[in-house]
């Protein structure tokens, strides 16, 4: 089974916008042939949705999916790069959890996230620590731990990127780079 989370952070408001953010989440889900999808609501941001809202919310994913079932991403080295990073990333949290666990792996998930292990960006649960963050470069891939050096030199690039792309230009103050949270 792949499960595949709509978009775990803020929603917009404005309903039109909101529906633009289930349908990305729905191309992604469908092009990753994800088995299952955690579907959004159109009133994420403004409280818990009513039920003609969820509706809108799964018939919104279910099209946007059956429109693009049959599509794929064309096999690329880069696109190999990013499942070999999130291969490892979960290998390591999986191998640390079973240690966490002393072979246990539901002592080690609680273990993990008291250590803060494991952490879920954007989670209400007070067993959630909430200080990860999702960090993606210029072009959509993660970074992995072991690349961190790597993410320190790409950080800047991607924060003057997205600035450049909304038309920003420079801000003042810090620039985010090497010992930047």
């Amino acid at each position: 089974t792949t499960v595949f989370h709509q978009w775990m952070g803020g929603f917009p408001a404005d309903e039109a916008k909101a529906f633009g953010v289930i349908s990305w989440g729905s191309a992604a889900a469908a092009i990753g042939h994800a088995t299952k999808v955690i579907v959004k609501t159109p009133h994420e941001a403004v409280g818990v949705p009513t039920m003609q809202a969820n509706a809108a919310g799964l018939r919104c994913t279910k099209q946007v999916i059956s429109m693009l079932c049959d599509q794929s991403l064309p096999q690329s080295d880069t696109l190999q790069l990013e499942r070999d990073m999130i291969l490892e990333e979960t290998r390591q949290i999986l191998d640390k959890c079973f240690e966490l666990g002393e072979g246990d792996i539901a002592v080690g998930a609680v273990r993990a996230f008291q250590a803060g292990v494991l952490d879920v960006p954007f989670a209400p649960s007070r067993y959630n620590a909430g200080k990860i963050l999702p960090a993606r470069d210029h072009h959509g891939q993660a970074l992995p731990e072991r690349t961190r050096v790597a993410h320190d030199v790409e950080a800047p690039r991607r924060v003057r990127h997205a600035r450049e792309r909304r038309g920003e230009g420079a801000v003042a103050g810090r620039e985010l780079g090497a010992g930047a949270p």
